[in-house]
Parts: structure tokens; sequence; C-alpha cells
């Protein structure tokens, strides 16, 4: 199965402007918040701290009554506040309002560092015709716990923290160019709190898609890179706060089949360019690990009708039954056949 799409097996080339490279190019950021005024000051206060500043500083509240729109009164940013719609409508409000030509995306829970925008500035001017941007990120906490690389609460102490912290996280998985659609196909390989992206490629590509739980933002990272290379700034320039209500620490039902919907839509035609990429049969060991989170997830819900749902999803991305039926066995029989395989191969090879 291939991937469908216009000018399929190609790669479009994103055209340099000259008017653009030779001018100042511009800015904007978009932060979106939903309850959260604490941290989304903070947010805030990061990217006013850049050593290049933004052109344009946007912060889209999801939900009218949000209180950031009461703590950011006095900042100097603008505050939108939406219809309670999710971080996708919030996200693309923000890239609506947004006058510049590139729009970077920040969580309102992570920080920028100071030599953030400079850094991405830079690389546009040495490379006018990348579209698409990501940076390497520092793991934090207020109590470091064992996945994260150092205790801070605020920018300050990230800061100071990050002058003796050793990089202890590998982010390899974030370097995609050259196969960026292809290596996006198989898993998410970007860092939302870094990203950014041409604003016109961003509209050209649906910006963020409505009414997903999770996913929004592997969606729109396939669908830029079927217009342009994801670049990588190999230096830390954010830090990703990690908390026990991130969406990696929850789950539930809904959740397991959007990602299964998301990686069904990557195979199905699109309008967009269609560049070279594996075949399906290539991607079976995630698309299976993911089936069986979201296996997982309905049975832990009692979920049967969601369970049922999730199974007949996976026959478009998982075709061979075989596949189906190892992420559907209980963890405890996987880690048993995996053991199993291991000792057969160990002997064969004695």
């Amino acid at each position: 199965m291939r991937v469908a799409g216009v000018a399929a097996g190609t790669m479009t080339r994103v055209p340099e402007d000259p008017e653009r490279s030779a001018a100042h190019v511009t800015f904007a950021l978009v932060i979106p918040t939903h309850r959260r005024p604490d941290l989304v000051i903070q947010a805030v206060d990061s990217a006013l701290r850049q050593t290049r500043p933004f052109d344009q500083v946007v912060v889209v509240a999801d939900g009218v009554d949000d209180p950031a729109v009461a703590v950011l009164d006095a900042s100097p940013v603008e505050v939108v506040a939406i219809e309670k719609a999710g971080v996708a409508a919030a996200r693309n409000a923000g890239v609506d309002r947004a006058r510049t030509d590139w729009v970077c995306f920040l969580d309102d829970d992570d920080l920028l560092h100071p030599d953030y925008l400079s850094r991405v500035e830079a690389e546009t001017i040495a490379a006018p015709d990348i579209g698409a941007i990501n940076a390497a990120y520092w793991s934090f906490a207020e109590v470091a716990g064992p996945g994260d690389e150092f205790s801070a609460s605020t920018l300050d102490g990230c800061l100071e923290a990050i002058r003796t912290a050793v990089p202890r996280k590998d982010l390899s998985y974030l370097r995609i160019e050259g196969r960026s659609f292809d290596l996006l196909l198989e898993r998410m390989r970007g860092s939302m709190s870094t990203s950014a992206v041409r604003r016109d490629l961003l509209i050209r590509a649906g910006k963020f898609p409505h009414g997903m739980v999770t996913a929004q933002d592997w969606v729109m990272y396939v669908n830029v890179a079927r217009l342009t290379e994801w670049r990588l700034l190999r230096d830390r320039l954010a830090f990703f706060r990690d908390h026990p209500v991130s969406i990696t620490r929850t789950g539930s039902p809904v959740k397991g089949l959007t990602a299964l919907r998301a990686i069904r839509s990557f195979w199905q035609p699109s309008p967009l360019p269609t560049p070279p990429h594996r075949p399906l049969d290539a991607y079976r060991p995630y698309y299976r690990h993911v089936l069986g989170w979201a296996l997982r997830l309905c049975w832990r819900a009692k979920d049967l009708r969601s369970y049922r749902e999730a199974l007949v999803i996976a026959r478009d991305i998982l075709p061979h039954r075989t596949d189906r039926l190892r992420a559907a066995a209980p963890r405890w029989l996987q880690r048993a056949s995996r053991r199993i395989t291991g000792v057969v191969k160990r002997g064969r090879s004695a």
C-alpha cells in the first residue's frame, strides 16, 4: 500500500522567495492555553526574554472565561479568547491572527531558552529555502523524576541548572531531514514547543486538524513534511516541563482510537504532494505498538465498542491478521513470546 496524493513519488522543493530572503523575516509565537494561568505567565515571560524579540506574541485562551485573559491583561502580548474547542482550534486561531512570515509554537507549560529565536532566525538566513524547523530541548520538573534531566520550576532555575546539567535524553529521533515524510509516517518525530513553520506552508498544509483529542501535532507535522523537510537545530533551546497531568501520563479509549485514525489518514488520498516513503509493511512494528496501546486503553475502560472499532481501523494499517493478534495478546504473553524468540535466535547462532 502506498500513500496516495498528487505527484506521488516526488518531493516538492519549497521555492525560495527573493523578496522574502532579501527582506527582514518576521516571526510570531502562538501559545495556546487552557486554565493554567500560573504556567502561561511563565511561558509568556520566556517569550519576552528572547535576545531576538518576536515580532508578535499571541496567546490563545481555549475558553472565553479562561483566567489567562485577566492575568495577562497588562502583558505586552496579544490575548485572544475563543469558545472552548481544544488545542488545535486554539493554535489555528493564533495562526490566523499572525501577521508574520513564520509561526512558532510554545505550549503553556513549557519555556523557551532566551536564544531560541535568534538561532531560528540565523538558520532561516543561512538557508532561505527551508520551511520548517525543530530544536532539541531539555526535560525538567519541579521534583525531577527518572525521565527528567534536572529539577527547576522557573526559567531562571532552568538556565542555572543547564550550566552543569548533563543531557540524558536521546533526541536522535528528531533528526529526520532528508526523510521527514517517511520517518513521520512511522511515528511522531517532533517537539511542538520548538517548532517553527513558514506561515504560507502551514496554511497550505491545513494547519491543525479539529476534533482530535490527540495526534493533532503529528498530523500537522506529516502534512508539512509533504511540502518541505523538517530541519533540526541540535542546540537545546527549550525546556519541556514534566508533570503528572501531562497527556503522556493519561489515556482513554478515545485517545487510542484517535491515534489509529490519524495513522489511517496518512495512507489515504491527499491533495498535497506525496514524497518518497517505504511500503506500508515497513511500519508494522510501530503501528502494532499503537494498536496494542489503544486496545489496552479500551480493555481497562471496559469499552468493547471502542475495542472492536480499533480492530476495524487496524485492518487498513495492519493488513496481516497475525499483527493484529499479536497486538491484542496480553502483555505477559507478548513478553514470553519475545523471550522464546530470543532463546531460539541465540540457539541458531551458537
